[in-house]
């Protein structure tokens, strides 16, 4: 008997001592005096839904950052980590952009040896890595070489243009076709990337049977499921587990399926003297430049190469793709906003003699279309920042908030979009928030669909064109009106990281 209860005392105490060490940190943001989210579990903190799937990113901390409304800043714990959420926009303004030095990274960890070519995606990189991959992907996405870049596009889009149309005339349909919006835009991103990045046809549109060799690869990596989302957590915010593990977020084949195609055609194009209008041909001459460039940071390589041009696909695909369907859908439940956009481009199209680079720059009420619906639909719901240098915020309500150097930083995106000090009536769709003039009335850190500062996404500029040119295409010939199939309200799978609709968002295309 005695034997049992010293057992039992042994565990009691062993437990006792795993609880303390689970919850040791949980007081740190009481001692400076920074109000704090309630509720951290021992060890898991406040994110346990988000790790365990039950709540995508974008909900949990927006549901964090209405908890305390009267607040500039919100403590949490991160695990065992104390962290922060940014709710006043002149921090996030100083966080981004004003004081960028001390919040210069994204906290992310990408094991290198396990996934090479994310990790040399600007996103995920820090510091003099960052800069020099940075330098090197823009490179491509001057006003000229977009311009350089808008006959892939072109030719995409009449690609979509003729599977929608098939879709209209096909038995049974009655000249109207449902379609799922991420389905037929992700088709229509692939091959968008196959042109515009490799030089190659996707065979996105061929059959909806078999999927072109790109359409099929963005499938293996982004389509939600309880596993990949598991795998994409585990690497994107437990990294020591990925490590110890060894899970890679992108599988192997498709690393090797990258590699393979940028080597063969470069091989293609160095021995027959061949060269196109694509992203992989500007990598190919910035390689050629880099050897007497003094500027770069970081001479060109195959390798590198591989991975802008993987970067390419991985941001152009599923980024556009889901920022198209959410804006088609828009449009398809306010008929009003769609006619308008109509005639702006049909317009726009006529006077240009077609649809060209300059008359796609010549739409206005585009972009306003498109900035309304990634304010309620960002693609990332959050951005995450590390502090790399001790420093201090001080809130606009005298909150002064000592942030050292690791701490993880929330600037809650898909909460900023929906706040209605900053946006009257925040649920309503409503283009006319972004007039030249009510911009200006407005914080300008309060609309962050591609962040802001030094690390504004690279891609930002020819995103726009490939969504504006598709929405142009498609809205000359076919009235949208939606469907009954999709889920309405709006559920965002919890599966996935970023911003994607339970069910799918559907919707019928009539010819006009």
């Amino acid at each position: 008997m005695d034997q049992t209860y010293c057992i039992i005392g042994l565990i009691l105490v062993a437990v006792s001592l795993l609880y303390r060490h689970l919850t040791s940190t949980y007081g740190y943001w009481k001692e400076k005096s920074v109000p704090c989210l309630d509720g951290a579990l021992p060890g898991l903190g406040h994110v346990a839904p988000m790790i365990f799937l039950r709540k995508q990113m974008s909900d949990l901390y927006r549901e964090f950052y209405n908890k305390m409304p009267d607040r500039s800043v919100i403590g949490f714990y991160n695990f065992r980590s104390p962290s922060l959420i940014l709710r006043d926009p002149e921090l996030v303004k100083c966080v981004m952009s004003k004081n960028f030095k001390d919040f210069s990274d994204n906290n992310f960890e990408i094991d290198k040896r396990m996934d090479p070519i994310l990790a040399a995606n600007p996103f995920f990189t820090n510091g003099d890595r960052w800069k020099a991959s940075r330098q090197q992907l823009s490179s491509a996405f001057t006003s000229g070489k977009l311009k350089y870049l808008f006959e892939s596009i072109r030719i995409a889009c009449a690609e979509l243009d003729g599977y929608v149309n098939k879709k209209c005339s096909g038995k049974g349909h009655r000249d109207t076709a449902e379609l799922e919006l991420k389905d037929l835009f992700s088709k229509y991103t692939a091959e968008i990337v196959a042109s515009s990045a490799f030089g190659v046809d996707g065979d996105s549109f061929k059959s909806d049977s078999k999927d072109g060799p790109f359409r099929a690869v963005g499938r293996l990596v982004f389509e939600p499921s309880i596993a990949k989302g598991l795998i994409q957590t585990i690497v994107l915010f437990v990294p020591m587990l990925s490590r110890i593990l060894k899970i890679r977020f992108i599988p192997k084949e498709v690393d090797q399926f990258f590699r393979k195609i940028v080597q063969d055609v470069m091989k293609h194009r160095e021995e027959r003297g061949v060269k196109r209008p694509d992203f992989l041909q500007l990598m190919i001459e910035a390689k050629k430049n880099s050897k007497v460039d003094s500027s770069l940071e970081q001479v060109f390589d195959d390798n590198v190469i591989t991975a802008h041009a993987a970067s390419f696909f991985f941001d152009g695909y599923e980024t556009a793709s889901i920022t198209l369907s959410f804006l088609v859908f828009q449009l398809a439940a306010h008929p009003e906003v769609q006619d308008r956009l109509r005639r702006e481009v049909v317009d726009v199209v006529s006077k240009s003699g077609g649809l060209t680079y300059e008359a796609v720059q010549e739409m206005v009420y585009m972009d306003r279309v498109i900035s309304e619906s990634a304010r309620l639909f960002p693609v990332a719901g959050a951005l995450l920042k590390r502090c790399t240098n001790d420093t201090e915020l001080v809130g606009s309500d005298g909150i002064t908030c000592p942030v050292s150097t690791g701490t993880f930083v929330v600037i809650p995106i898909a909460a900023l979009h929906m706040d209605p000090e900053h946006w009257p009536k925040p649920e309503e769709f409503n283009p006319e928030r972004f007039t030249e003039e009510n911009k200006q009335q407005r914080h300008k850190f309060v609309h962050l669909p591609f962040g802001e500062g030094p690390r504004i996404c690279p891609g930002q500029r020819v995103a726009t064109l490939i969504m504006k040119a598709a929405v142009a295409t498609i809205i000359q010939k076919y009235r949208f009106e939606l469907s009954s199939r999709t889920k309405i309200p709006i559920q965002l799978d919890p599966n996935y990281f970023l911003t994607t609709a339970v069910g799918g968002l559907w919707v019928k295309f009539t010819p006009l």
